[in-house]
């Protein structure tokens, strides 16, 4: 039972102020004790000896001791102060004792503003509490204030006056010392001390619920605080046990350790990059560039950049410079590739001197090239921007010689450089508007450094405790082990949004049927407001066949990732584990931090990855389009890769019922499957629909029929089929126009090349078709959509012919059946042979030209399917999921939309 016991001393022996003082204490010393009864003497005396000119109650918790020395210590010096006050309770741990505490304070003393927690082996000066106070009463901004650590018996100093910083906090180490004082508005917030948590570091639990909270600390340079180490300790025992207490506090406090707080953090305490502006020499101090950061002059830089020389843990630059004008920053940040560049920028800085990047100028395309020395483009043209490292620029100040450096103006520098080469459809002010290169820039920046007067001063250590922190310039080395990711995405969310972010993942950045569906997916979840990424993990390049604007951002990994393949095996599959070599966790987890959705769209190999981001968090989705076929005929592909790994996804999508039937069969329950029905991959305006339906209207029945085929020229497409048909229809002489477009897959060559057999037969091969207005155009000048496909998912083909009237005459494998009703608005080929396939498509052509009224019959149906069929609609059962995951509000989407960022000056 709880006891509380007060001194003896009558009121009349109390001047009124000391009265005063005693009734209504502005601060609480709580000072819980365990086994530590004949040191509790020096904790009370050194609380009684403070010298403040406000009121401070002294409370000493005794937790269940077993020596009869506490209660006998503690009662006396109660019945000997007023203002000191003993109660006992059951032993509940450390925790327990100081929320005891608390409690008992605040709810005894409405007048108290602070508390100061002091085990009963510390102890503090006299002034401490007087100037500790003083100082968290004139800092609104902060609520609670920690010392320097200065430690007796086995002696050990150390100096934590460096801003207070909430990564160092959560990716170092407890920074702030239990006995610290505390702000009321802290516990009035409900926070108190994990009493669970019994094996230690219950004092960095509780600073994660301020920072949770939003609450701040600062560190007082003259606590005078002691604190008492000993060869053997709870903390030296919490210490054996700190991987599973952690464990424990990361799980408590996901939100706190999850990549885009944490990333956040460091864009705000110890930005990344230091970008100087060429022309003005202004510095801009980021983590990522689109958010809102400090702008300084450049004696500004070269300032903290010499302190920093000095004390490291306490004064800092960012661990990357570069130099490019504001100019490049905003046209690579306009076509959403500015991250990505950064990203990459970083990673290359670590394993080579300098890396140079340039912008190029292509109208039909994003991508990203790596050149290094011997490439035959290497620095063929003038950089726009430089990057390296802040250890690489210090080697180079400190390098009295120039001819080094200065080589970056030649094509063949001594630096070891790498090239990084964006192309993108840039405007041409955009590569032409620095008054002053890159280069010129980065040289002139560093004859300042050597000219400062800074540099020829002795730089020692300014205090006289040692240094404990880690240098600012290698904070980002703590967020990447945090996140074990390297290295990590340069991206952050604003304070206070909600807006979702959700990345979709392709293998390739081509226009076949998964690029054009997670195109139209992603424009549709832009215009419902989610924040939408791309990711191409293979080849770092895309055809533009989408409006940028769909995308915030467009990433590419640019690395050697087979897109196939790994070392175990799963139902005949070549599949990664997360720890292969291959599956380049660290990497992906670092290009793909800070998403809460990821879509991936039929990337076998990053499944490896998935579970990791699925542990953190992150919604996993699956998009899966087509069962495969090998030669042989068996079934094969991505459903089998995704059924490996079906434990990660929270849902997987398909695009026909037929393929959701598949996984349900091949057990996955029905409540993680969703249809997700295709719709054209590409929107039409009414008018221009009008327009073409009206077009083909007054063309009546053709005298020769007009047939498209669009895709590639491979064993899946069936194009032995088509080819066979070719020549039937030429043997029989039917009037019929055919139109060849697409490309030529040389798999296999053993027939030669198709382009020329189809030449034979005077049917020219045109190159593929890539713009919407296009695609419209060759659909409306076609009578017949064929497609001789071997397997299918559910075609966008068929969807986009069918809206302009264009009948799809089609074989009847994978889902087609579910967008084409034979006789109704198309014809399917039901015949599964070579042979018969071809007979079956000619005699069906034969039916169209014999019949006049069938053509116009089926166009019409095929226009009146197609009507109405929209992302929109069809997407909203996905979007009600993401909704239940994800609520926010429109007026958010609404004051993102119209928020706009400078990124450098």
């Amino acid at each position: 039972m709880a006891t509380g016991t007060t001194g003896m001393a009558g009121d009349a022996a109390l001047a009124p102020a000391t009265r005063e003082a005693v009734e209504c204490p502005r601060l609480g010393i709580v000072i819980p004790v365990y086994k530590h009864s004949v040191l509790l003497t020096e904790a009370v005396e050194s609380a009684l000896a403070q010298q403040a000119d406000f009121g401070i109650a002294v409370i000493i918790v005794d937790d269940g001791c077993p020596f009869p020395e506490t209660r006998t210590i503690g009662t006396a010096y109660a019945l000997a102060h007023d203002n000191v006050h003993y109660l006992r309770k059951p032993n509940g741990g450390l925790s327990s004792a100081r929320n005891y505490g608390v409690d008992f304070a605040l709810e005894m003393f409405p007048s108290i503003e602070a508390i100061y927690f002091l085990d009963a082996d510390n102890r503090i000066t006299p002034p401490a509490m007087q100037d500790v106070f003083t100082f968290l009463k004139a800092r609104p901004e902060i609520s609670w204030v920690y010392p320097n650590i200065d430690k007796f018996g086995i002696a050990w100093n150390g100096a934590y006056h460096a801003p207070y910083s909430r990564l160092l906090h959560i990716t170092f180490d407890n920074i702030c010392e239990a006995g610290s004082m505390v702000a009321r508005e802290v516990f009035d917030a409900g926070i108190r001390f994990d009493e669970t948590m019994r094996a230690g570091f219950e004092d960095w639990e509780f600073w994660l619920q301020c920072i949770a909270a939003g609450f701040t600390g600062a560190n007082h340079p003259f606590f005078g605080f002691d604190y008492r180490q000993r060869a053997e300790s709870m903390l030296r025992d919490s210490h054996r046990t700190k991987a599973a207490i952690m464990s424990y506090i990361r799980d408590k406090h996901k939100a706190l350790f999850a990549p885009d707080t944490l990333t956040r953090w460091e864009h705000e305490e110890s930005p990344r990059f230091a970008a100087i502006a060429t022309g003005t020499y202004a510095v801009s101090l980021f983590t990522d560039p689109a958010a809102p950061h400090p702008r300084i002059d450049l004696e500004t830089f070269i300032e903290r950049y010499w302190a920093a020389q000095a004390e490291p843990d306490s004064h800092g630059t960012p661990p990357f410079m570069l130099w490019a004008a504001p100019a490049h920053f905003e046209a690579m940040r306009r076509i959403g590739v500015l991250h990505n560049v950064l990203w990459h920028a970083e990673r290359l800085a670590e394993k080579h001197h300098l890396v140079a990047i340039r912008l190029e100028h292509d109208a039909s395309r994003i991508s990203l090239e790596r050149n290094s020395a011997g490439s035959a483009d290497y620095l063929g043209k003038r950089p726009q921007a430089w990057v390296c490292s802040t250890d690489l620029f210090k080697a180079c100040v400190e390098d009295i010689s120039d001819e080094w450096i200065s080589s970056i103006r030649n094509r063949r520098p001594s630096p070891d450089t790498v090239e990084l080469v964006v192309r993108a459809p840039f405007k041409a002010l955009d590569l032409d508007r620095a008054v002053l290169s890159a280069s010129n820039s980065l040289l002139s920046t560093l004859a300042a450094f050597r000219d400062s007067s800074y540099r020829r001063s002795h730089h020692e250590r300014w205090t006289w405790r040692g240094g404990y922190f880690p240098p600012v310039r290698n904070h980002y080395r703590l967020l990447r082990e945090a996140l074990g990711a390297e290295p990590v995405m340069p991206r952050v969310t604003p304070p206070g949004s909600r807006r979702p972010r959700i990345g979709f993942l392709l293998p390739i950045g081509s226009f076949g049927g998964v690029e054009k569906v997670a195109y139209a997916m992603a424009r549709e979840m832009t215009r419902q407001g989610y924040e939408v990424h791309l990711y191409i993990l293979g080849k770092a390049s895309c055809e533009i066949v989408f409006d940028p604007a769909d995308f915030a951002s467009i990433n590419f990994l640019m690395d050697d990732y087979d897109l196939w393949g790994g070392p175990h095996h799963f139902a005949g599959h070549d599949i990664l584990m997360a720890h292969d070599e291959g599956a380049k966790l660290e990497r992906l987890l670092g290009l793909l931090a800070g998403l809460d959705v990821v879509i991936n769209c039929q990337v076998a190999p990053v499944n490896a990855v998935l579970g990791e981001l699925r542990r953190r968090g992150v919604k996993i989705l699956s998009h899966v389009h087509v069962l495969d076929r090998t030669r042989a005929g068996r079934t094969a592909g991505h459903p089998y890769v995704g059924l490996a790994y079906e434990h990660i996804y929270d849902l997987i999508l398909t695009c026909s019922a037929q393929m959701a039937d598949w996984f349900h069969g091949m057990g996955v329950p029905e409540a993680k499957l969703l249809h997700v029905p295709n719709a054209p991959s590409y929107e039409m305006r009414e008018s221009e629909l009008r327009q073409a339906l009206k077009q083909r209207a007054r063309r009546g029945m053709p005298e020769r029929l007009r047939l498209l085929f669009l895709g590639r020229l491979d064993s899946q497409k069936g194009i032995e089929r088509l080819y066979a048909a070719a020549r039937l229809v030429k043997r029989r002489n039917l009037p019929v126009e055919f139109r060849l477009v697409g490309s030529e897959v040389l798999a296999d060559d053993s027939r030669g090349s198709w382009t020329r057999q189809f030449a034979d037969l005077g049917i020219t091969l045109e190159p593929a078709i890539y713009g919407n207005r296009g695609l419209t155009e060759a659909f409306v000048k076609a009578d017949v959509l064929l497609l001789t496909s071997r397997w299918e998912g559910a075609p966008l083909t068929i969807l986009e012919a069918q809206r302009v009237g264009c009948v799809p005459v089609v074989t009847d494998v994978g889902a087609v059946a579910e967008l084409v009703e034979h006789e109704v608005d198309g014809l399917l080929l039901r015949a599964t042979d070579d042979a018969a396939i071809a007979q079956e498509l000619v005699e069906a052509l034969e039916r169209l030209l014999g019949d006049p009224h069938l053509l116009d019959r089926l166009g019409n149906g095929a226009a009146q399917r197609a009507a109405g069929v929209t992302w929109a609609e069809n997407l909203s059962p996905l979007m009600s999921r993401l909704g239940a995951w994800f609520p926010f509000r429109s007026e958010e989407i609404e004051l993102r939309r119209t928020v706009t960022s400078s990124p450098v000056p």
